[in-house]
């Protein structure tokens, strides 16, 4: 899969000190930060350098067997995330603590392991926690756990092999007009809801506010009516697809309120971890396809390299446009 050049282009112009800094001081000002042509002024280059050296790793991914993509994801996705990071918070790293990943997982794979069983743990500090609460306002929890399986279904891309392979249903179409949203109604079968607790559940996961009431109700959908708008950043429990189209999982026990951003970093801290310490099993991986897991991690590798800068560059925009509202 090749990069897309829109998607890079978004950072041309970051390539000029004098743009950066003067970005970088309307949004501190905005923010409400002291001292600000300061903050700007030391910030300049370490956000510029972030942002080339999250490009040259994902640029090396197109030239790069799938065996060593997992590491060259993971980081540059990391560079990505400190840029992100310098927009809202002038002052990172402030302490050694916000350096940790944030997440671990098992040291030693058990006999018979299948990728898609396996699971990370996150942890109390770290990069992934400071990310979090910085950009999305929310803290994860220390010592909660979530397997490959059920974080590759927040990935709309990887549901045709879900359907393929382990005969899942298909995704339902969202369709959105304004704040609305328009939903087959099938769905409350599925989810073994009436509609208002459906609506109660939607709100929940997605921390937003969604009312409907019968007559909204037609026979084939129902109109959620929502307080904002939907973000591809910051969308659960809706899947975002990257032909800008959203779509819900048929089954209740898919739906987290984790950012797919969020997603991407867990699932590409394992297997950069299992592709450079579990190296038996990585590379039997690649020629005696066991188990279900080699397509899913195929995939999961082609979308993340579009999909990931997509994100994330999408995230730094949505968090200049908010401050300048």
């Amino acid at each position: 899969m090749e990069m897309k050049i829109d998607t890079w282009n978004k950072i041309l112009k970051y390539r000029s000190a004098k743009y950066t800094q003067s970005f970088l001081k309307s949004c501190y000002e905005l923010s409400g930060e002291k001292e600000c042509e300061a903050l700007a002024f030391r910030n300049t280059y370490p956000y510029i350098y972030y942002l080339e050296h999250g490009e040259k790793y994902f640029s090396q991914v197109q030239v790069s067997p799938n065996e060593i993509r997992p590491v060259l994801l993971f980081y540059g996705m990391v560079q990505l995330m400190k840029a992100c990071l310098l927009i809202k918070d002038p002052h990172y790293p402030e302490t050694s603590q916000v350096l940790a990943h944030g997440v671990t997982t098992r040291k030693r794979k058990k006999s018979q392991y299948i990728f898609l069983d396996d699971e990370v743990k996150l942890q109390k500090n770290g990069l992934l926690t400071h990310f979090s609460e910085k950009m999305f306002h929310v803290k994860q929890f220390s010592g909660e756990k979530y397997k490959m399986r059920l974080l590759l279904r927040q990935i709309f891309e990887l549901h045709p092999l879900f359907v393929e392979i382990e005969k899942k249903k298909q995704p339902y179409l969202i369709k959105i007009i304004n704040h609305n949203l328009k939903i087959p109604t099938t769905i409350l079968d599925d989810f073994q809801f009436g509609l208002s607790s459906f609506c109660a559940h939607i709100s929940e996961r997605s921390k937003q506010t969604f009312q409907t009431s019968e007559n909204q109700t037609t026979g084939e959908h129902l109109l959620l009516n929502g307080n904002s708008s939907i973000h591809p950043t910051q969308c659960y429990p809706f899947l975002y697809a990257t032909d800008d189209n959203y779509y819900l999982s048929p089954y209740k026990s898919d739906l987290l309120d984790v950012p797919e951003i969020i997603v991407h970093y867990l699932i590409l801290y394992n297997l950069s971890m299992i592709c450079r310490y579990e190296t038996e099993w990585w590379g039997e991986l690649f020629h005696h396809y066991p188990e279900y897991d080699y397509p899913f991690i195929n995939k999961f590798l082609s979308v993340a390299t579009e999909k990931v800068p997509l994100l994330l560059f999408s995230l730094m925009e949505n968090q200049i446009t908010s401050q300048n509202k």
